[in-house]
């Protein structure tokens, strides 16, 4: 197993490091003493040469005045001795002649040991005797002991400092080679291959994992240089890319290499995808010295993401693109039309007798059909253009960038393709047609659903006009079309209300006077289970229920599904709970909805004050005195109207008072950007302060953000209802669909 190598912290100890401390200790130990001694006895020596030769030349004075008789004035001489200079204590003076006989002398006795200095004594240049003063050494030995035994106190205390130096490093050596041991079982345990280099990108280290992906050993690939044993490659353009250690190097920032897709070309050539990120390693003074790269194996899991991803996108029957992803590259080519120029094609492609290949010969024919024919289309067309597969026998086709006239003649060429076709299946020839409907798009095309609108439209003219045709969509056929579809609308709303395929949601109200508020207060929404299981909007069939007066019946299926369940609402929401029901203006003017209302209201024995119908201003204002009058007869059984979209009429505060209302919704084309617009904002505030003025309460519709609903707040409206608030859910209870409501507008939620 290699070993992994890491900087010493210093010299290692030793013996010698040890030697030198105690020499050092020992040093200090003498130095001291020594150094007191030496510098004392040289001060003593001076000063006793200084007095010498004071003294002498105060006693030559009295040799050269009396050269006969000086011998004999020992009293005299004592004195001069002792007091010029004056003796100190421990300090003796004597007169020594040159026959070494003593003529005078201090009286102070001398404890030994003694320090002696001389001084010549001259008459006329002769010398005929000496000055000789001795002082005692005692008190320069006690200072010096007194400077040993300090020395001595210091020199153990630096031992015991340096005692635990020596202790505390050996501990923080100990820990290293721990911490080093760990990091070694670590990156030999880990399943992330690792490779660390110097800072020229040569390798230092190679842990088994990386040994085992790059099919290098360390002890070939120490030295070399990173890209020869890890080079790495981009693996959607197939193209050499920088390992993450030279950005590591280069920025002094670790680098995770995300957002690339990343391979390893190992050592035999194969590639393997990975996962890579590296980071500069530090030298003691903060300087980069080199890099570590970690990298794994993720080609089984890129690998299933790519199939993954690929699943998402086609179909798994013919290998074409799918709805979705046709609908992507759609609205891409659209954004692209407005930002080069582009000029692309939709081609809507319904096959005209499949369903017989099924019903006769089983799905397994159809299916076989349909990849045969996928084939022989993907080959008429150029690979920049894409060819999907939207559902069932129904295919799309966007042509990237195509004249109208082109597209013409591609799409009679996919027609022919089509009808020439002859399928065989177990001894029976089938031959087929195909609708095709064709949409240019333009700068003035607003999004990818009205393109698909557009060619369903044409696809649908041409099955209308014998089929086996190509048909180009015109504006100008738009209002036929939109019948067509309301027309279909209305015979599947009538089946809808027939096989009890509508659901009912909500969204509550939020209380912005009172914190919690006082019990709920929800809207009551419809939404559509359709034939094929999928949740439909509001938006996409009242209007059709509208125009083709089928509101009636579905405002009564939602007045007796509400009553009859208020009950069980109440146990899951708790109360005091009220209910918002729509009524539409077809329904408001519909005869017997009074009845109808208080027969259903008796029959589910219906509490009081519960129930709040909401009309549209514009429904009430159209029929004002029927509908004053169905209020107020509606409002003596115990039920409340609010106004809804208010303020978007032409004359709204003129009717308003004559309304018995008792909630005022303000119209969301207000609410929604109050924060930002200060006319939005000033004709909220008006609307919600004439509401109170007549004792109503107000709702901020489309109250879809946290900074609405503070300004609603602060203008002082009572309810705020949006999605910043919450988006509608399925109403609680039994016979609720679990689906999730697709997401939409918000304008397209404020219907029942």
């Amino acid at each position: 197993m290699p070993e992994i190598t890491a900087p010493p912290l210093a010299a290692p100890p030793s013996r010698l490091l040890r030697r030198v401390s105690s020499a050092l200790v020992g040093m200090v130990a003498m130095a001291l003493p020594l150094g007191y001694f030496g510098l004392g006895y040289s001060a003593l020596r001076s000063h006793l040469d200084t007095k010498a030769s004071i003294k002498a030349e105060v006693v030559s004075q009295i040799v050269i005045a009396s050269p006969e008789l000086w011998r004999f004035e020992e009293h005299r001489l004592v004195e001069l001795l002792v007091r010029m200079p004056a003796e100190s204590e421990g300090e003796q003076a004597s007169i020594v002649g040159l026959d070494e006989q003593h003529i005078a002398a201090s009286p102070n006795p001398v404890a030994w040991p003694v320090l002696v200095r001389t001084a010549p004594l001259h008459d006329t240049g002769s010398v005929v005797g000496r000055v000789e003063i001795r002082q005692s050494m005692r008190p320069l030995i006690a200072g010096t002991s007194l400077a040993a035994a300090v020395a001595g106190l210091v020199a153990w205390l630096l031992m015991v400092v340096l005692s635990r130096l020596h202790r505390r490093e050996e501990v923080m050596r100990a820990a290293v080679q721990e911490e080093q041991e760990r990091a070694r079982v670590t990156l030999h345990s880990i399943g992330d291959a690792v490779i660390t280099t110097d800072a020229q990108q040569r390798i230092d280290y190679l842990n088994p994992v990386a040994e085992h992906l790059t099919q290098w050993s360390l002890n070939e690939a120490r030295g070399r240089l990173l890209h020869e044993v890890c080079p790495l490659i981009d693996e959607l353009r197939m193209e050499a890319m920088d390992a993450p250690v030279v950005h590591a190097l280069r920025g002094d920032v670790p680098s995770n290499g995300q957002g690339e897709e990343i391979a390893l070309v190992r050592r035999d050539g194969t590639t393997m995808a990975i996962e890579a990120s590296a980071a500069p390693l530090h030298g003691p003074q903060g300087q980069v010295v080199g890099a570590a790269l970690v990298f794994r194996d993720v080609t089984a899991t890129r690998r299933m993401a790519q199939r993954i991803s690929w699943a998402a996108t086609h179909d798994a029957l013919t290998g074409l693109c799918n709805r979705r992803e046709f609908e992507t590259r759609v609205e891409a080519a659209l954004q692209g039309l407005r930002q080069t120029g582009r000029h692309p094609v939709v081609c809507y492609l319904d096959l005209d007798q499949f369903k017989v290949v099924n019903d006769t010969c089983g799905h397994a024919a159809g299916d076989g059909l349909l990849r045969q024919l996928s084939a022989m289309l993907q080959a008429r067309l150029s690979p920049a253009d894409t060819l999907a597969r939207l559902g069932g026998d129904e295919f799309g086709v966007l042509l990237a960038d195509c004249s109208l006239d082109d597209a013409q003649t591609i799409a009679q060429e996919l027609l022919t393709t089509v009808r020439d076709f002859r399928y065989a299946w177990e001894g029976k020839v089938f031959t087929l047609s195909v609708s095709i409907g064709l949409v240019a798009m333009t700068p003035e095309t607003c999004s990818s659903t009205e393109v698909f609108g557009a060619a369903d439209t044409a696809c649908y003219s041409a099955k209308e006009q014998g089929r086996n045709r190509v048909c180009v969509y015109h504006s100008s056929n738009a209002d036929m079309a939109e019948r067509r579809r309301e027309m279909d609308w209305a015979s599947r709303l009538t089946r809808a209300l027939e096989e009890d395929r509508f659901r009912l949601y909500f969204q509550p109200y939020l209380d912005l006077a009172v914190p919690g508020g006082k019990g709920q207060h929800i809207e009551i929404l419809l939404r559509l289970i359709d034939e094929e299981g999928q949740l439909v909007p509001p938006g996409s069939f009242l209007p059709a229920a509208e125009r083709y007066n089928l509101m009636p019946s579905i405002d009564r299926w939602v007045i007796r599904t509400v009553f009859s369940r208020y009950r069980e609402l109440v146990v899951h929401m708790g109360e005091p709970l009220t209910c918002a029901i729509n009524l539409s203006g077809t329904t408001l003017n519909s005869e017997g909805l009074l009845g109808f209302i208080a027969e259903q209201a008796r029959a589910h024995a219906l509490p009081r004050g519960v129930v709040c119908f909401e009309v549209t201003e514009t429904a009430a204002i159209n029929n004002l005195q029927l509908a004053t009058q169905f209020m107020k007869d509606v409002k003596a059984l115990g039920f409340h109207f609010a106004l809804d979209d208010f303020g978007i009429g032409t004359s709204s505060f003129a009717y308003l008072k004559t309304l018995p209302v008792d909630y005022l919704k303000i119209d969301g084309s207000f609410v929604r950007n109050i924060a930002h617009d200060p006319i939005d904002r000033a004709m909220t505030e008006t609307i919600n302060r004439i509401g109170h003025l007549m004792g109503l309460q107000t709702v901020g519709e489309f109250a879809e953000s946290s900074e609405v609903i503070a300004e609603l707040r602060s203008m002082g409206v009572d309810f705020a209802q949006g999605y910043g608030v919450q988006r509608p859910s399925p109403l609680p209870g039994a016979n609720q669909c679990a689906r999730p409501q697709p997401v939409s507008a918000p304008a397209a939620v404020s219907m029942t």
